[in-house]
């Protein structure tokens, strides 16, 4: 195979964004160009696109078309710095070093800044409002908000946070590990929770194949979790927010749809997505919100059918990649 493919970084354009000079004279610094670097970068991309083989001198050199002295000697290099591998039958793979590499990009990239574009692609596709959570640390953190909020409600719900507690929280437990679901449901409810636990099995293993969960709007004007999110973010003294928790009559998870919606209309208070991270590990999630009594099929089916593309671009915008996908 020859090397091309391998001469630039995926996704990137040959001499994209440099400086060209635009009066006849010289070209800067940024203009210079280094073949052995390209070689090097080769290599590299080569090992990462084959993470679990092992290749030889000949194969390394056959597939990028170089030859055998110079790619033994840009392997003694990578070997010497632990980017790359040597063992006994003289094949080679990834190194230790680029461990800490990929950790000190995943840390030092703002992973929200490569998600952000995706959801506010998506609020313009769809018109609804759209929302970007996480759970953490017992927590769930409203990371953006994009659109109009409740109507009267002029709060700005972005840095929120709300317990990561039943009955709130199954749009960020769902996709997690078994573990962390069972830790979540371990929590002592907000409000009583009429606990059916093979239909919330049943509601967790349909959003895992399905790749996202719909919660309809059950009550006038709004939905029970709503209304329990409300009064634990009011900022009220706990007293008083313990004693409304305490009005609010147990709930159930009769609001989330099981199985693919249908109807000509329905009410939709939210439609939720996973978002994964390089681990596979459910790191956000992104939310339509639209509250809306009677949305025509067409409508809500284009709503998901756009929500779940956004969340598979998400994910790979941060290298994810979704756990359950060969489950489904």
């Amino acid at each position: 195979m020859p090397g091309k493919p391998y001469a630039t970084p995926p996704g990137a354009v040959h001499g994209a964004a440099r400086d060209t000079p635009t009066d006849g004279g010289p070209a800067p610094v940024t203009e210079r160009e280094s073949p052995p670097t390209r070689r090097v970068i080769g290599v590299l991309n080569l090992l990462a696109d084959h993470p679990r083989a092992r290749l030889s001198l000949t194969e390394v050199a056959a597939r990028l078309d170089l030859s055998m002295p110079t790619t033994l000697g840009i392997l003694n290099e990578l070997v010497d710095a632990g980017f790359a591998s040597r063992d006994d039958a003289k094949t080679y793979g990834l190194g230790p070093a680029l461990l800490r590499l990929g950790w000190s990009a995943e840390t030092g990239l703002a992973a929200l800044d490569l998600v952000r574009p995706h959801v506010q692609a998506l609020h313009g596709k769809v018109g609804a409002s759209c929302v970007l959570s996480t759970a953490q640390d017992g927590t769930i953190v409203l990371l953006d908000w994009i659109g109009a909020h409740l109507p009267g409600d002029h709060r700005d719900l972005v840095g929120e946070r709300f317990p990561f507690t039943p009955p709130l929280g199954l749009v960020n437990a769902a996709w997690s590990a078994d573990d962390v679901v069972a830790a979540w449901l371990d929590r002592s409810p907000l409000v009583p929770v009429r606990d059916d636990a093979n239909v919330l099995d049943d509601l967790i293993a349909d959003a895992r194949t399905r790749g996202y969960l719909l919660e309809r709007l059950t009550g006038n004007p709004t939905t029970a979790n709503i209304v329990v999110s409300n009064v634990v973010a009011s900022h009220l003294p706990s007293s008083v927010i313990a004693t409304l928790l305490s009005l609010i009559p147990a709930t159930d998870w009769s609001e989330y749809v099981l199985g693919p919606p249908s109807g000509a209309h329905l009410d939709i208070a939210n439609v939720s997505a996973p978002i994964y991270d390089r681990r596979g590990t459910h790191r956000y999630t992104v939310t339509i919100a639209p509250e809306r009594t009677g949305v025509p099929e067409a409508e809500y089916l284009t709503w998901i059918d756009a929500l779940t593309a956004c969340a598979e671009a998400a994910t790979a915008a941060i290298g994810g990649h979704n756990p359950w996908a060969s489950t489904g």
